[in-house]
C-alpha cells in the first residue's frame, strides 16, 4: 500500500522480522517521480503484485537506489521485477554484492541523470555504512537510510528492548551501532555540515515516522554523538 507523504513523493513499508518475530522492525521504501515522470525507489523493499500494481500507477520505474552498504536485502527480487531500471549505490556496496549490476555509484563527483532534482551528500568515516543522504530540492525533503530512527510503535516482544539498547525508543535518534561503525567522528561531523546548510522541510528515514517540525533542530538533537 502507498502513502503519500509530499509533491511527488509517496512511501511503501514492510516489516522485517528477525528471530522469527520476536524482533520486528519497520522499513520503509521511498518512492519519488521525477520531472520526467520516471520513478526512483529509494531503498527498495520487497515488491508484490498488489504493490508493484500501484507503483506502476505512478509512473514507470527507471532507478533503483541501495543508499547503504546495509539496505541491499530485497535488490535481486526488485531488480528482477524492474530488468530495465538501473541501479546506484552507495559506495562499496559494489564490492560487497558483486552479483548486483549495479550502474554507478552515487558520489559527491559523479553526474547522475537526476543530479538537477538532488542534491546528495555521503556520510564520511564510517565506510562499512557509507550512507547517502539525499535532499530532493522540489520537495524539500531530506531522504536518509540509517542516520537516525524514529520509532514509537512497533511489534515483536523484544524489539522495543532493542531499540532501548540502541537509545533510540521513541524518540528520534541515531542508534549507539553508529559508534561501532564510525572509524573517523571527525570525517563524519565534516561530512554533516554541509546538510544543515541545505533547506528542508521534512525527513524521511527507513526506519520510523516522518519528522515534519522543527526539523533542523531534531536532526541536530539525534546526530549530537557524531556532532560534537
Amino acid at each position: 500500500m502507498l502513502t503519500k507523504i509530499a509533491d511527488q513523493i509517496w512511501e511503501a513499508q514492510v516489516d522485517l522480522e528477525m528471530m522469527g518475530s520476536w524482533i520486528v522492525f519497520p522499513c520503509r521504501m521511498t518512492i519519488i517521480r521525477l520531472a520526467d515522470g520516471a520513478l526512483m525507489l529509494h531503498s527498495p523493499i520487497g515488491i508484490d503484485d498488489a504493490l508493484a500494481r500501484d507503483i506502476a500507477a505512478l509512473g514507470e520505474v527507471r532507478y533503483l537506489v541501495a543508499p547503504n552498504c546495509f539496505h541491499h536485502l530485497y535488490l535481486t527480487k526488485v531488480m528482477a521485477r524492474y530488468p530495465e531500471a538501473e541501479l546506484y549505490t552507495a559506495p562499496g556496496l559494489a564490492q560487497k554484492r558483486p552479483d548486483l549490476d549495479v550502474t554507478a555509484e552515487i558520489r559527491p563527483d559523479k553526474h547522475l541523470p537526476w543530479a538537477e532534482e538532488f542534491t546528495w551528500f555521503t556520510l564520511a568515516g564510517a565506510p562499512k555504512m557509507n550512507e547517502v543522504i539525499m535532499l530532493h530540492k522540489r520537495s524539500k525533503t531530506l531522504i536518509v537510510t540509517d542516520l537516525i530512527f524514529n520509532m514509537y510503535e512497533v511489534r515483536g516482544v523484544l524489539t522495543p528492548w532493542l531499540l532501548r539498547c540502541a537509545g533510540v525508543w521513541r524518540k528520534p535518534g541515531q542508534s549507539r551501532v553508529w559508534r561501532i561503525l564510525t572509524a573517523d567522528r571527525g570525517k563524519a561531523k565534516s561530512s554533516l555540515k554541509p546538510v544543515f546548510q541545505e533547506d528542508f522541510e521534512r525527513i524521511v528515514m527507513a526506519h520510523g515516522e516522518v519528522i515534519d517540525q522543527d526539523v533542523k533542530a531534531v536532526l541536530n538533537r539525534s546526530l549530537a554523538w557524531m556532532t560534537a
